[in-house]
């Protein structure tokens, strides 16, 4: 017997091969099927000849779908199980952990270098997500041609001669332009986008699969293309029994499908997506033969024709049921359905069984088998590409099924994936990585926000805009608030805060700025509707308007002449220190009493008293006059990137509302186009939109005003309520629905759910169940929920603080005053006041 028969009779002596691959299982590498992979092409050439292909396919984010479009999506995959009968599919689900050495926390950490407080806060977060231990899920699709007699085989070089070389050439470029063909139809009737698998990602895919420890740590060797690709995947040793493979201390469990499901549907395999570990779903699909499937189900019938007991009865017609679909261009294929879980400890893989067990049971009805005898088979047939219709026969794990119905086993479905450039990271419910971005629309990023009080939407937006903060240039921060939300994170980023308290100093001046055309304009239209809130009946002319506008302009001649002039020992001199030029109100004030001096306003006079008169109330000892009056400390617009203005001690006062709405306003389009602002962006934040009253027109032009103008220089409005009616009453809120880009939702009672859903077309049945569903668990996480206005990207997630975070935008008086007293102890020292808070918080 020579050295070729031992070899046929070895391999063919299935116990012999047992043995010695349980003796020495780093042989496993050596019946793996994988050889070459052919670049040119993106095919793989396995070792016996046949020719394979793996695809990534992209997952679907299943939560936002409504019914419909989950049928259409699945029904859509039809066309995956057409490939000819000499072809099998697998598909390869897989749930795994992101692991904390993967490379991907050092791109996120380095993804930004801008203010040092954020980087400090997105760096804590990156920590508390890596404890989360995130999921990451994959979908692979592997396509083999199982015709061997047909396929290359290199072997043959050898065995025929040299004079068969260029035959067996020509016959392979054959096959291979063949299987190409099939794959690149595949690929274009495909609903689902498919990616080819490269070699390099076969081989990472492997090794991290035989190497589940030390994976990251020798994850350096490269793809070598000149080597078999199963030589290259394993770098320890493996113990294998027949129930399982155990590598690195992690041991496997298979559990396999028992029968199809009396009643499948689509969209039930997002069930899995609950499971809180790792696990991969394997389905092995074969085409058998018309004629064969036709002989099959002629001797069921026949067999069951007689039949007189129920059982026989219910079997026969589901048996006539299927041959009706058959003639209707149905197809019957063999599935395998297995789910592979890992543990280190026997009783980890048993909870972990129960639970799926679960779902099988409750969820899709149907039973399964714990593999103890051929586990280890089963896993090696889960492989890409290593699976084969022969094994069907010796696992019986096969059920035949419809195509019909097989595709609603695809596990095509993911979590919210998030957007595309991560300024910040959440997780999912189904503890996905989550990259956020509130600027992500392309053309203008407006955002409504909506939650019920207390759901925690104001500590969410201001994790947003603090996280802009890691852009350079720094952009530009207002919140106008109520109850200085942004009091304590302001003091990180030196916020000008200004707080309109009625018995204390006002910071802020409606005459502070840049003067030009612009700003004067905008004083003459304060100032008259300062005289038309406080005298209604009082008609104003164009002569008033004339001598408003006149006064002004005098006034700030004066003051620029004056400006940077000081009085040193009795002396006018220049001062050193040169800052904006800016007028007062008494400065106005005294010009317009002047201005009867003037020839052209001689015969003015009555009308220039008259609004003397009615100015009263804004200068002197008026009613107004501090909110007027420029404060000692005040300070230059030019200082600082984060502007706060609390108006909720104005909501008494209608008309100092909307004066210091309409001044405030006024502030912001002034500091966005300071020169040294160009190129910044930025969000202004109306944290109440409630606050702006039903009937401020100023605020309502200034939201559609900024839509437009403010966009087109890269800043962009927030606005905030737990009324969704202010939305649709209030002028502001009209304005802001309208314009707005993106939408977040907290949570929110069912009640305003139904009224929005009512309201507008932006709620259908699948979105306005998921913001029924949010949830806000205190000191724990806020639920939320995205979409932007095509609705194109949307989906949930999970706020959770860090340590800082809390501390940063306390929620309630008694989490304000620690604060507090917090900076008290440490004399303003923030870091130290910051992680004292965090070191010694109960929670």
């Amino acid at each position: 017997m020579n050295n070729i028969d031992l070899i046929e009779e070895g391999i063919a002596n299935k116990s012999l091969y047992t043995e010695a691959l349980y003796k020495r299982p780093e042989s496993l590498s050596k019946y793996l099927p994988y050889d070459e992979y052919i670049k040119d092409h993106g095919i793989y050439l396995l070792k016996n000849g046949q020719l394979g292909a793996i695809f990534k396919a992209e997952l679907i984010e299943h939560e936002p779908m409504v019914s419909s479009k989950i049928v259409d999506m699945v029904k859509g995959l039809k066309s995956w199980f057409s490939l000819p009968s000499n072809y099998t599919l697998q598909v390869l689900f897989d749930q795994s952990h992101i692991s904390n050495l993967d490379k991907r926390w050092n791109e996120l950490s380095d993804s930004y270098n801008g203010h040092e407080v954020s980087e400090k806060l997105f760096l804590e977060k990156l920590s508390d997500l890596k404890k989360r231990k995130p999921f990451e899920r994959s979908l692979y699709i592997s396509i083999k041609k199982n015709d061997v007699k047909k396929s290359y085989n290199p072997l043959n070089f050898f065995m025929k001669g040299e004079a068969l070389l260029f035959d067996e050439t020509k016959s392979f470029i054959k096959e291979m332009r063949e299987f190409n063909s099939e794959l690149k139809d595949f690929m274009a009737n495909s609903k689902i986008e498919l990616e080819r698998l490269k070699g390099k990602d076969l081989v990472k895919f492997l090794r991290k699969e035989f190497n589940p420890k030390t994976f990251y740590k020798r994850d350096f060797a490269p793809f070598n293309t000149e080597y078999s690709i199963s030589n290259q995947v394993m770098f320890s040793s493996l113990n294998l029994n027949f129930d399982s493979i155990k590598r690195e201390g992690v041991k496997s469990r298979v559990i396999s499908l028992k029968m199809a499901p009396n009643y499948a549907y689509p969209g039930g395999m997002a069930n899995f997506l609950k499971l809180d570990f790792a696990y991969k779903i394997s389905i092995c699909f074969s085409f058998p033969e018309k004629d064969k499937v036709k002989r099959f189900y002629d001797i069921k019938e026949f067999l069951l024709d007689k039949a007189s007991s129920a059982s026989g009865k219910r079997q026969l017609s589901e048996i006539r049921e299927a041959q009706d679909k058959l003639a209707h261009e149905d197809r019957v294929i063999y599935m395998t359905f297995n789910l592979i879980i890992d543990g280190e400890t026997d009783e980890e893989l048993e909870e972990k069984e129960r639970k799926i067990a679960n779902i099988f049971n409750n969820d899709l009805e149907c039973e399964v088998i714990t593999e103890t005898d051929i586990g280890l088979g089963l896993y090696l047939n889960s492989l890409p590409l290593n699976y084969s219709p022969e094994t069907d026969i010796s696992a019986a794990r096969f059920v035949r099924i419809l195509r019909s119905d097989a595709i609603k086993f695809l596990p095509i479905f993911d979590s919210f994936n998030g957007l595309r450039n991560p300024l910040q990271i959440y997780e999912s419910r189904e503890k996905s990585l989550v990259p956020f971005n509130l600027l992500e629309n392309e053309t203008a990023n407006h955002t409504v926000v909506i939650a019920d009080s207390g759901s925690g939407k104001s500590a969410f937006i201001i994790d947003c805009v603090q996280a802009m903060k890691r852009l350079n240039p720094e952009p530009l921060i207002f919140a106008i608030e109520k109850k200085a939300s942004h009091k304590i994170i302001g003091k990180y980023f030196d916020a000008d805060m200004t707080i309109f308290e009625p018995n204390a100093d006002i910071p802020f001046s409606p005459f502070r700025g840049i003067y030009d055309e612009a700003k004067i304009s905008f004083l003459v239209q304060l100032l008259k509707r300062g005289i038309k809130l406080t005298s209604p009946s009082f008609n104003l002319e164009s002569e008033h308007t004339s001598a408003i506008t006149k006064a002004l302009k005098l006034a700030y001649r004066n003051a620029k002449s004056h400006h940077g002039l000081k009085f040193e020992n009795d002396e006018l001199v220049v001062s050193k220190e040169c800052g904006d030029v800016e007028i007062t109100i008494d400065g106005f004030i005294a010009e317009l009493s002047g201005l009867t001096s003037l020839a052209e306003f001689e015969k003015l006079e009555s009308q220039i008293e008259e609004v003397l008169n009615k100015l009263r109330p804004f200068y002197g000892d008026g009613q107004y006059a501090k909110y007027f009056r420029t404060s000692s400390n005040i300070r230059s617009q030019r200082d600082t990137r984060y502007f706060i203005y609390d108006l909720d001690a104005l909501d008494s006062d209608p008309i100092l509302q909307e004066l210091m709405t309409m001044s405030v306003i006024e502030e912001i389009r002034q500091v966005i186009k300071l020169p040294e602002n160009k190129g910044r962006g930025g969000f202004v934040i109306i944290e109440e939109l409630g606050m702006l009253g039903r009937t401020n027109d100023a605020a309502s032009s200034f939201i559609i005003d900024a839509a437009e103008t403010f966009r087109k220089l890269g800043v962009f409005l927030i606005g905030l309520t737990p009324r969704p009616q202010n939305y649709f009453e209030i002028d502001a809120g009209k304005a802001m629905w309208q314009v707005a880009d993106n939408y977040v939702f907290l949570k929110m009672n069912s009640d305003n759910v139904e009224y929005l859903k009512e309201k507008s077309s932006l709620l259908d049945e699948a979105n306005s169940e998921i913001i029924k569903s949010l949830q806000t668990i205190k000191d724990q996480y806020a639920e939320v929920f995205y979409m932007n206005k095509n609705k194109t990207s949307q989906g949930a997630f999970r706020y959770f603080q860090t340590k800082y975070d809390k501390w940063l935008s306390p929620t309630n008086l008694s989490d304000m005053k620690k604060v507090d007293d917090a900076f008290s102890k440490f004399k303003d020292d923030k870091w130290k006041a910051l992680d004292y808070l965090a070191e010694n918080d109960n929670v």
